[in-house]
């Protein structure tokens, strides 16, 4: 289960690459794509609240933290834009930072245990 998040984890990063390479492009991103985004974040974060439920032993409790801290961002910056408004990009960034050190611990806890 831990490979399968691995590899959601690795597609929901390639995803937001591309929202943030379209952001700063002549054509701004759809909102459907950014939906897709997050769905597929918070799909991860169930499944890792799963995984850390049953598992014995070390669990990716900081990795978990970072990125539904990074969600909470992300979901800021969703609700911001539904609501006909910009948000700033200062937000992004952080919600960009929250989520790679999310990455990078849930990446090496997985490493770590391969």
């Amino acid at each position: 289960m831990l490979y399968f998040i691995l590899i959601l984890y690795f597609s929901v990063a390639m995803l937001g690459i591309f929202l943030f390479v379209k952001l700063y492009s002549k054509n701004p991103p759809k909102l459907v794509t950014g939906i897709i985004h997050g769905s597929l974040g918070l799909l991860g974060l169930a499944l890792i609240i799963g995984y850390m439920s049953f598992q014995k032993g070390d669990v990716p409790v900081y990795g978990f933290f970072f990125l539904l801290i990074a969600f909470f961002f992300g979901g800021g910056m969703i609700a911001t834009t539904l609501s006909g408004k910009k948000y700033p990009k200062l937000i992004l960034f952080f919600h960009i930072a929250f989520a790679l050190t999310g990455l990078y611990l849930l990446f090496t806890f997985g490493i770590s245990k391969f």
